[in-house]
């Protein structure tokens, strides 16, 4: 990806296919705000081979010194000095011109992007999950403890350790996202072996998929997923519809389970973390976890109940 780093308070940006340095918001991605400045004074594209820059302004642009003719696009190097007006608020120097990317960035402008996995991108560290981004049905997808949303360019995902800038390159995605869509394969059958001891106090979780079982072993985690399919069992002997089984307020979880929504949470991104590693990675695989406003239920998965002291 390409980053500029400004040259007052050495924050760096990462450069959208087309990027525009301006004065106005709506259309510009980095917004400078000295008078000198126009409106849209200068771009940045991609042309698929490397960057370059035009000028569109009334006051000139320099690269190294040297105005940049109006109208005309001219190639940038590395470590190249870039102003758009008199103040070094309005001066960049070119920190790297590889290709763009889709990726999470620094909010503050200061340390490394996030290269995003589409799978699962767990934040601030699998460790300690508190929110997840992924890629799913042409979209870009957030979610945290309060649900799920697609995510927009220059929206900003944030975790109780930083905040960082959702980057996306939309015109590279035709290319990247159908390439994901393409090698996706059809979802696996994979079916949920639950082994819960007569005390409650240990669960273990196997997964069957493809003919195989795969055992997962005993994690606090697969309590949590159990209870979830105890929900869910529940709500079909009682002849709720399927598409509404399951659901579960996570502050009701919560209180099952005798923890804060918080760690709830996290249990449920280290369990989903978890069965995408045990899965190959030539399966697909349905959400093992839903949510809607609030609220959880386990995935459409099939699953076995074994022991246990009580049926929910």
């Amino acid at each position: 990806m390409a980053l500029f780093r400004n040259k007052r308070d050495g924050r760096s940006i990462v450069l959208r296919p087309v990027h525009a340095f301006g004065r106005r918001p709506s259309a510009c991605q980095t917004v400078l705000k000295a008078p000198d400045v126009s409106q849209v004074h200068a771009l940045v594209r991609w042309n698929s081979l490397a960057w370059e820059i035009v000028d569109q302004s009334r006051n000139g642009t320099t690269l190294d010194g040297v105005r940049l003719p109006n109208g005309r696009w001219t190639a940038l190097s590395v470590g190249a000095e870039v102003r758009m007006g008199l103040g070094d608020e309005s001066a960049w120097i070119v920190q790297d011109l590889a290709p763009p990317v889709t990726c999470l960035f620094p909010g503050q402008g200061h340390g490394l992007p996030v290269a995003l996995n589409p799978r699962e991108t767990l934040l601030p560290d699998a460790q300690q999950p508190e929110v997840n981004v992924y890629f799913h049905e042409g979209r870009w997808m957030l979610e945290h403890i309060d649900g799920i949303e697609h995510l927009n360019d220059g929206a900003m995902v944030s975790t109780s350790r930083g905040a960082w800038e959702f980057v996306l390159c939309d015109d590279l995605e035709s290319t990247s996202e159908n390439a994901v869509a393409s090698s996706a394969p059809k979802t696996a059958d994979v079916a949920l072996r639950f082994d819960v001891s007569q005390d409650e106090e240990h669960t273990s979780l196997s997964l069957l998929a493809d003919g195989k079982s795969v055992s997962l072993g005993e994690r606090i985690h697969h309590y949590t997923l159990v209870t979830l399919a105890r929900v869910r069992q529940q709500d079909a002997q009682r002849g709720v519809p399927p598409q509404s089984q399951g659901w579960i307020g996570l502050d009701d979880l919560s209180r099952m389970l005798g923890v804060e929504p918080s760690y709830v949470n996290i249990q449920i991104f280290r369990a989903k973390h978890q069965i995408l590693n045990a899965l190959p990675a030539s399966l697909g695989e349905p959400p093992l976890v839903e949510r809607r406003r609030g609220n959880v239920r386990l995935g459409d998965y099939p699953f076995e109940i074994r022991g246990g002291a009580h049926p929910m």
